[in-house]
């Protein structure tokens, strides 16, 4: 069983601007993908070149110069995959699968927003939601070794905006969701669901098998609704590179 993408994400990524240690990176089993989404400040399904850019792990450890900023550090990940993956990129505009969030026809069921709790720095956030992350993998295995039923994937969020609550849902699925939902200021976000191979009605992709599916689930908690189409994204296009790095 494997993390969502955004903690899995997060996960892999330690150090540098606004945690702990600023002044160094520790990148561990990160995928290339993973590293020029960083890099260029992209997702990684805006990401698209050879399948080994998606399953190939590497490491990364740096120190970095004082007083490096976010947008620097960007721009140093940028100078170091072309040299040690001889990288050459191009940027397009193409039409990719998405879901569209939107609100379901009975109107939304969304909770007010909850006091979020004070962390020190991103680190210590970082730390937090892991440890959160952790302790859900641990439940949702006991409960598949003891054989029990009913949802066995679940996230929350405090205090946050629809769009913040589509990106997160992204790392959960099989593709990006937009906020079409227009709906304005911050809420409290929990949702429970059965991963399956379900689609949303309507979408002409195969019904529901069984289990609540995250498609029954959103419009059963949240009073929102997936929708399957398509939406135009810059995408990042890898037109070469070296599976095997330059060591230093």
């Amino acid at each position: 069983m494997s993390l969502p993408t955004h903690v899995a994400e997060m996960m892999a990524f330690s150090g540098g601007p606004g945690s702990k240690d600023p002044g160094r990176i520790d990148y561990s089993r990160v995928t290339l993908k993973m590293l020029l989404a960083r890099a260029y400040n992209l997702k990684p399904d805006q990401i698209q070149g050879p399948d080994w850019t998606g399953t190939e792990r590497y490491t990364i450890a740096a120190k970095l110069p004082p007083g490096t900023d976010m947008d620097r550090l960007r721009l140093m990940l940028q100078n170091l995959l072309t040299e040690r993956f001889k990288i050459t990129l191009h940027r397009e505009v193409k039409q990719l699968a998405v879901y569209r969030l939107k609100v379901a026809k009975n109107g939304p069921k969304l909770q007010p927003p909850q006091k979020l709790p004070d962390y020190k720095d991103e680190e210590e956030k970082k730390a937090a939601m892991q440890a959160s992350a952790r302790a859900r993998m641990d439940a949702m295995m006991k409960r598949m070794q003891e054989g029990r039923s009913g949802p066995s994937r679940n996230f929350s969020l405090a205090s946050a905006t629809t769009a913040k609550f589509a990106e997160v849902l992204s790392g959960h699925l099989d593709r990006p969701v937009k906020d079409m939902t227009e709906l304005e200021g911050l809420y409290s976000f929990s949702l429970s669901w059965t991963p399956d191979n379900s689609r949303p009605a309507g979408s002409a992709i195969p019904d529901e098998p069984s289990g609540t599916s995250v498609f029954t689930a959103i419009q059963e908690q949240l009073g929102l609704k997936l929708e399957a189409g398509k939406e135009s994204f810059e995408v990042l296009v890898i037109d070469k590179a070296d599976k095997l790095p330059i060591s230093n």
